[in-house]
């Protein structure tokens, strides 16, 4: 790929360059034309940072020694992380809690009530299955 220089003076340029690697440390080589460069990339808010790849394309700004990534052109090659996912998730309502999915459905409600709804209801346990309240009703 070619650099592109987008804009120049005696003091900074930018260019677009190609992305060579990405070290864990989050520094960026990228192809300069005649040189390679150790880039640092910008973070503009305190969202997740931005997912480079080699082969992306991006815009470079060269202040002499340093350069500084502040953005891809176009789409990345990055894979997307796997999502992490939470010990204990909790949600709160104040007067009901449905999950649904097609025909089958529970509620939680305020009044400690739990409707479970479904054409089949299908209970498996490795251990114990246990039954238990003030009273139980069998059809």
């Amino acid at each position: 790929m070619q650099t592109t220089e987008l804009f120049l003076d005696r003091a900074a340029s930018l260019l677009q360059c190609r992305v060579l690697r990405v070290r864990e440390d989050g520094v960026v080589t990228v192809d300069a034309g005649k040189k390679n460069w150790h880039c640092a990339v910008l973070r503009t808010s305190e969202g997740p940072p931005l997912r480079l790849a080699a082969g992306d394309t991006v815009v470079v700004w060269r202040v002499k020694p340093r350069c500084l990534i502040l953005g891809r052109i176009g789409s990345s090659t990055a894979p997307t992380p796997a999502a992490e996912v939470p010990e204990e998730l909790v949600l709160e309502a104040k007067k009901n809690l449905t999950i649904k999915c097609g025909e089958g459905s529970i509620t939680l409600r305020a009044d400690g009530k739990v409707l479970i709804k479904g054409k089949d209801l299908v209970s498996h346990a490795q251990r114990t299955n246990r039954i238990k309240g003030g009273s139980v009703a069998i059809n």
